[in-house]
């Protein structure tokens, strides 16, 4: 495969960079099967947001992933103490990074200007950059709450080129979540699959033009 010519590189933020597994660790103590837990939790965050842009309406990431937590706590039939409430929501702020991120983006930062183009709110976004260590990595933190929807939709992706004054076909976009995946390249980025899971493409395509397991593996793609 020919080496991937770009001139910037833009991330998405949860399940990409940070790990959304982290979650379930503050689940602990609270569900009987905190992986469950989370795993609906991150469902219904996903759908509430897919849903607000599609009814032309909007709410925060903030307040959506409180939506999908009322959502699936009454679900699975739990009731939150007052202490435990913002312990999961402030998961959300104190992730942690994938193992091998800080060392491969300490490595891309010195080719290429970096940055975050995330649902998250703009808090929770610089939040858990600082408590991950990695802010320093990035010149642009992204919010889609600028534009008032979420991704997929082109609104969001657009900001990227203004803010890193780049041209959307010189912009890598990296994304775990097919779904943005998809968004992204009908938009116009060059895009990079990180499946870690190993799971199979959506079938709406486009394809993404790489597709690797790890961030070290998209780092020697770029060599």
């Amino acid at each position: 495969m020919a080496r991937l010519r770009v001139k910037g590189i833009a991330f998405d933020m949860y399940g990409t960079v940070v790990d959304v597994g982290a979650v379930a660790d503050a689940c602990k103590g609270i569900a009987p099967d905190p992986t469950a837990f989370a795993a609906l939790w991150r469902t219904k965050q996903l759908e509430y947001t897919f849903l607000l842009s599609l009814m032309g309406k909007y709410q925060n990431f903030w307040t959506v992933s409180e939506r999908a937590l009322e959502f699936t706590t009454r679900r699975l039939g739990i009731e939150l103490s007052p202490a435990q409430h913002p312990r999961l929501m402030n998961a959300w702020l104190e992730p942690r990074p994938y193992a091998e991120v800080p060392a491969v983006l300490a490595r891309l930062k010195e080719r290429y200007p970096l940055a975050i183009l995330s649902n998250g709110s703009p808090r929770m976004l610089q939040a858990g950059l600082v408590h991950s260590g990695l802010r320093a990595d990035f010149r642009w933190v992204i919010s889609a709450d600028a534009v008032r929807l979420y991704k997929p939709a082109p609104k969001v992706y657009a900001q990227a080129p203004k803010q890193m004054k780049l041209k959307k076909a010189d912009i890598l976009f990296v994304s775990s979540n097919s779904f943005d995946v998809l968004g992204a390249k009908s938009f116009g980025f060059k895009v990079c699959w990180i499946n870690r899971a190993g799971v199979p493409l959506d079938a709406l395509g486009p394809r993404p033009d790489l597709v690797v397991a790890s961030f070290e593996a998209l780092r020697t793609a770029l060599d």
